[in-house]
C-alpha cells in the first residue's frame, strides 16, 4: 500500500480559489448590470472584463499551489491565514448575495 499524503491546507487553498473565481464572475456580472461598483482601491479603475481576468489568474495561480509542497506544510499560521482569507470572501460573497437580491427580487 502506498502512503497517502497528509495536505493539510488543501482544502482551504482550494476553497480560496474558488471563493475568488466567484466573487471575480459576480463582480463582473454586477458592474455590466451597473448594480455595484468597485470597492476594491487597487482595481476600482479597470473595466470588468480586466477585473475579472485578474481574478481568474489569481484562482488559477491559487489552485497551482495545490501542485506544490505548501499543501502539506503543517503550519497553524499558514492555516489560519488561510481561513482568515476564506472568512473576507465569504463576507464579500454575502454582500454579492444582497445585492443580487435586491436587483432580481
Amino acid at each position: 500500500m502506498s502512503e497517502q499524503l497528509i495536505t493539510p491546507l488543501k482544502k482551504p487553498i482550494w476553497t480560496l480559489a474558488v471563493l475568488n473565481l466567484a466573487d471575480g464572475f459576480l463582480t463582473y456580472w454586477g458592474l455590466l448590470a451597473g448594480a455595484i461598483e468597485e470597492a476594491n482601491p487597487l482595481l476600482s479603475g479597470l473595466p470588468p472584463f480586466a477585473i475579472f481576468t485578474l481574478k481568474l489568474l489569481l484562482s488559477a495561480c491559487l489552485a497551482a499551489f495545490l501542485f506544490t509542497p505548501l499543501v502539506r506544510l503543517e503550519s497553524w499560521v499558514w492555516r489560519y491565514f488561510l481561513l482568515a482569507a476564506n472568512f473576507v470572501y465569504i463576507s464579500i460573497l454575502s454582500l454579492h448575495i444582497i445585492w443580487i437580491a435586491l436587483l432580481y427580487l
